[in-house]
């Protein structure tokens, strides 16, 4: 029983030294201290202008959504939408029976008015004459001289009505204002037309152009004759712009003003209402300010701040955002041309800390 304690002992004990043995041979770990390296960029200049992108939507130049002047049932809708039309092309019209009614019976109104103005001239040259002669009383003579006034009077009343039913049958007829293309349709035929009431929708063929809802807070910093740029939907090139209206009337419901935008080119297979991007480049509200990544910018304590590179240490600076531009933020604090930014790994250091390799990139503040 003792010799199996023996062994066991002394098994472990030389288990124990080979173990110790072999680690005591193995390379030794220490760790890498080395200042780390960082990504960093040059400062430039400092930008007083920002770039912002506003949805914006194409439009025909020409337009026009058309109405009756006069109610009554659409008789013949000649057109389909997307069809080309010429101007003072019809496109439809209404039934025209109650006008041609009610100008037929003007004209018999009118024929009536005429004769019983004929007949009151001939009873006054009869009373004239009758009071060359002393035959007649002054009276009977501005009788007839009234007589006459009102018969003619009742003349060109019943004229100008008759002009109003002929004027009406023609407003019964709906044409194109100019050459275009029929976009939408609202009526049937055999449906009621309501005057001033949309029945159609012609695009002339002057081109497109772009309009913008500007938000409140940009309205006052955008001007006429702007020059800009439209990036379109499903487009990789932009087109160049200038604005050419501006609402001073905002929007009840969105709060916006309406901007129109020339475009000094058109583009290819575009279409109405097609969506895109318009881009404005408008003077800063706040002042100058540096242009850099938003990897470059950090927060602690509600507080914005930004690493500098300063003779191989880390200093880090505080700033204020007064703006974006696109993916990049504006920044003012006591930044210079020339500084070498951080723009990865500025949250591994703290300030003072030494940095090792800073490798540049080709990325900068623009002006």
């Amino acid at each position: 029983m003792n010799i199996r304690r023996c062994r066991l002992a002394l098994c472990s004990s030389l288990a124990l030294v080979a173990l110790l043995w072999g680690c005591g041979q193995g390379p030794v770990i220490t760790a890498d201290k080395s200042p780390r390296p960082v990504k960093a960029m040059v400062l430039t200049q400092a930008q007083s202008s920002e770039t912002v992108s506003l949805p914006a939507i194409l439009e025909p130049v020409d337009q026009a959504q058309l109405a009756f002047r006069v109610a009554g049932p659409v008789q013949n809708v000649l057109v389909q939408e997307g069809q080309r039309v010429a101007k003072g092309e019809v496109l439809m019209h209404l039934d025209p029976h109650d006008f041609e009614v009610q100008i037929t019976e003007y004209q018999a109104r009118l024929l009536e008015a005429e004769a019983q103005a004929r007949q009151a001239r001939q009873e006054q040259a009869r009373v004239a004459a009758a009071g060359r002669d002393d035959a007649i009383a002054r009276v009977e003579l501005d009788r007839a001289n009234t007589a006459v006034e009102r018969t003619e009077a009742a003349v060109t009343i019943v004229e100008q009505r008759l002009q109003m039913m002929q004027d009406a049958l023609s407003y019964s007829v709906l044409r194109a204002p100019f050459d275009g293309v029929v976009s939408n349709i609202e009526i049937d035929t055999h449906e009621q037309a309501v005057p001033a009431l949309s029945v159609v929708t012609v695009h002339g063929d002057g081109g497109l152009q772009a309009r913008v809802d500007l938000p409140e807070q940009l309205a006052n910093r955008v001007h006429l004759g702007m020059a800009g740029a439209l990036l379109l939907s499903n487009s990789d090139s932009t087109i160049p712009t200038e604005v050419t209206e501006i609402s001073r009337s905002a929007s009840v419901l969105s709060r916006t003003f309406r901007m129109t935008a020339r475009l000094n080119r058109q583009p290819d297979n575009a279409w109405p209402e097609q969506t895109g991007l318009m881009q404005l480049s408008l003077a800063s509200p706040d002042g100058a300010g540096f242009l850099i990544p938003t990897s470059a910018l950090q927060s602690s304590g509600g507080q914005h701040y930004v690493a500098l590179v300063n003779d191989g240490r880390i200093e880090r600076v505080s700033v204020s955002v007064v703006g974006y531009d696109r993916d990049q933020v504006r920044v003012q604090g006591t930044l210079a041309p020339g500084n070498v930014l951080v723009v990865a790994g500025a949250p591994y250091f703290n300030d003072g800390d030494e940095v090792g390799d800073v490798l540049l990139g080709n990325q900068e503040a623009e002006l």
